[in-house]
Order: C-alpha cells, then structure tokens, then sequence
C-alpha cells in the first residue's frame, strides 16, 4: 500500500481504501486482492499530513452510488462525492463542502456517516490556533452536514448563520477518529501538541477547550475534560472504531493500537490496554468489516517519522475467536 489513510466497506464485502500520497482510490478484497479504481481529481499534497484522506459511503449506497472523500485541493482541503457503479469510478467529482483551510500539518480529513444519516468531518486547526475557537472558521472543529451538503438545521449554532451552520463541537487542534457506541454517542480521537492526546464524548456544541487547554492541561476551566489522555509520546491517535462498546483506537506516533471499553453508565472508558506495539509502525485506520473483522491501517512510511519494519504500510486483517 501507499498509505491506506481510510477504510469503507462495499455491498459486497469489498473495501475502497484512499491512499494519501498517490491520490488514489483502491478496491481491496478480504483475501488481499487489490485493483486500482483511479484518482480523486484536484487532490494535491502538502507534502506533510494533506492529500487524499477521509472516505466514507452513502447510507443509501446500494441506489445512489455515492462514495465521498475529503482531500487536498489546490486553495483548501474540501469533501467531494464521486460515483462508483458496476465497479467502477467516475472521473469527475460533486464539491459537497469547501473553504477548509489547509496546511501541511493538521488537516484532521476523517469523515463517517452518523447514525443519523449525517456526514460528520473532522478538520484541524490548520496550524493556526485561534481557529478552534473562532465559530465562524470551520477549522478545529468537528462539523455535521447533509449528504447534498447543506447544514443540517438542528445543529447547534444553526441559527447563528454563516460557517457556524455546520459545527457540531469546537475547541479541537487535531481529531482524526469518530465512531459512535451502542447508545448513539459519538467519541472522537485527537492529537495534542507536547503534552496530552485525548479521547473525547462529544456532546452536541461541546467545547474541548483548544488552545487554552490541551487534554487536562493549561486553562481548563468551563470546556468539556477528555475521557482519556496519553502522552503525546504514546499515542498519537487517529482512527477510531467501537465494537460491542469496546473502542479501538489507531495510534500513530505510538505505533500501537489501543482497546478500551465504555462502561456500564455510557459515560467514561475503562483503563486503554496497548496491542501489536510497533509490530506495524505507524497504525492509521481501524474499521469493523462486515464480517466482523477489523482492518488495520498501517502508514509508516508516511515521511513524518516511523521505524521501518518488515509489514510497512499494509492492510492487516483482524479477527476475533
């Protein structure tokens, strides 16, 4: 692979993965076969942490033939939708929403349909931190809109107009993981600067404080606290996937993946357990297959660090007894 930055599951049983640097999308069986679908056009590289990330399917897939993604594009990182039908890619994509700043670090890029039917996206603060906090700029936020792109209007700042039309949560630097447990609640993954990475509860028009407060770090007084922090050194995370309950998270610069399991109440997570430390290097993605496997992301070469290994950058199939 080259850099398989995000996983979505076809009818079938079949994958189309992004790959990030080469801007393209792939098809990849549960037996490994891999076929080449082409390019998003107008993806471009940051030659850092932009270009093709984030893919998400229609939840009416099986008629509309919808894939979207979110990409680097020449003036801003932006979701698009493109057809795949009878197995093949269009040429040619819809914009769905752009004007996200871009910058060679914190671009965020995941994106995944909600329970809801809702596109939800995650964008970093593009390096700038007075972003976050800034409810008109769609940076450092975690963001809900329509399949068509239009901002739903019981999103929290609906009323406020403009840009805030589409914030679901703010006060982010960095989140690249969203996945929502049995209940319907929404945890998402986020980098932190030097000190603390976080593992958040969204809650709808929450603040998580950024750039006052770094996890539990700095002026934390009136955001919503994280319900985990690792050192930066740890963790690093980026995918998030829950199964029964139990999250699993994708850690990059601890090139380890983390599992951890809500508790009873629905409200905090149980003490995160490391696995597969450095057996992969850098881990990326982590999706739930139809089939209740799990696909593992491996990005180690992905030019911002990482110990080269024998399995760099693959697709690692996880199964349960």
């Amino acid at each position: 692979m080259d850099l398989g930055w995000s996983v979505g599951f076809l009818p079938d049983g079949s994958a189309l993965v992004t790959e990030r640097d080469r801007f393209e999308v792939l098809r990849v069986t549960s037996t490994g076969q891999k076929t080449t679908l082409g390019k998003v056009p107008g993806t471009v590289t940051t030659t850092g942490e932009g270009g093709l990330l984030g893919l998400a399917l229609s939840p009416d897939f099986a008629t509309e033939h919808w894939v979207y993604f979110f990409h680097t594009a020449a003036n801003d990182n932006r979701i698009v939708r493109m057809k795949y039908e009878n197995g093949v890619l269009g040429s040619t994509s819809e914009p769905v929403l752009t004007g996200l700043a871009k910058n060679r670090y914190h671009n965020g890029g995941r994106i995944r349909f909600g329970p809801d039917g809702k596109l939800y996206a995650t964008v970093g603060d593009a390096k700038n931190s007075g972003n976050a906090q800034n409810r008109n700029s769609l940076n450092g936020k975690i963001f809900r809109l329509n399949p068509d792109g239009t901002p739903p209007s019981d999103n929290p700042f609906f009323s406020t107009g403009g840009n805030a039309r589409y914030v679901w949560s703010l006060g982010h630097r960095n989140p690249q993981g969203l996945a929502w447990d049995s209940r319907g609640q929404l945890w998402a993954a986020e980098f932190g600067k030097n000190s603390q990475d976080e593992l958040n509860l969204i809650q709808k028009g929450g603040n998580y404080g950024w750039p006052a407060c770094e996890g539990t770090i700095g002026d934390c007084g009136g955001y919503i606290a994280p319900k985990r922090t690792w050192s930066t050194a740890q963790a690093g995370p980026s995918g998030v996937e829950i199964v029964n309950d139990w999250i699993y998270i994708a850690g990059v610069t601890g090139q380890q993946l983390w599992v951890t399991q809500i508790n009873s109440s629905g409200t905090g997570v149980g003490t995160p357990q490391a696995v597969f430390s450095g057996r992969w290097g850098r881990l990326r993605g982590i999706t739930r297959a139809p089939d209740g496997a799990l696909w593992l992301t491996s990005t180690n070469n992905d030019k911002n660090g990482g110990t080269p290994t024998v399995l760099d950058n693959v697709i690692v199939r996880l199964t349960f007894p």
